[in-house]
């Protein structure tokens, strides 16, 4: 991640609304902020040129679309050169991973999975486990998510 100056005033109001409401137009956020809609129009591509901004998407509801069972699983995986390399091609290939974060501790990654059942979840693990550098994983199945949020400011 490149290294970005801190967020002037406009820019954090900017950015806390649209981490508030990603579909906020150009006209409403100039009115919010009392810049041109040009203006706002190239802030807000500074800040996503600058890697602020990342993306813009809806929110989906994980069981309407078939992906109600989540499980968090840490992996440990041999420290040669290339096996980080192999195993973040490899989890970035498998569409029921949906965040990798290298932690501290005897894992090496703590990875957060999405599917339908516990049998695409048996499925999707044997997968995860033939990854070559995996040594190991440990899984806990999610019963109730109580909630989940974004990034707000």
């Amino acid at each position: 991640m490149r290294t970005v100056q801190p967020l002037d005033h406009v820019n954090h109001m900017l950015v806390a609304e649209l981490s508030r409401d990603g579909r906020k137009t150009v006209r409403a956020l100039a009115g919010l902020v009392g810049l041109s809609e040009p203006a706002v129009r190239d802030r807000l591509d500074k800040l996503s040129r600058d890697g602020v901004v990342t993306g813009y998407r809806a929110v989906v509801e994980p069981q309407t679309v078939g992906a109600g069972t989540a499980a968090f699983v840490t992996l440990r995986f041999t420290p040669e050169p290339d096996a980080k390399t192999a195993v973040n091609n490899a989890l970035e290939r498998e569409p029921c991973v949906l965040e990798v974060h290298e932690i501290a501790g005897e894992d090496c990654y703590l990875i957060k999975v999405r599917v339908g059942t516990t049998i695409e979840l048996a499925d999707a693990l044997d997968r995860i486990r033939a990854i070559p550098f995996i040594t190991h994983t440990n899984s806990t199945v999610v019963l109730r998510t109580v909630f989940e949020r974004s990034i707000t400011i």
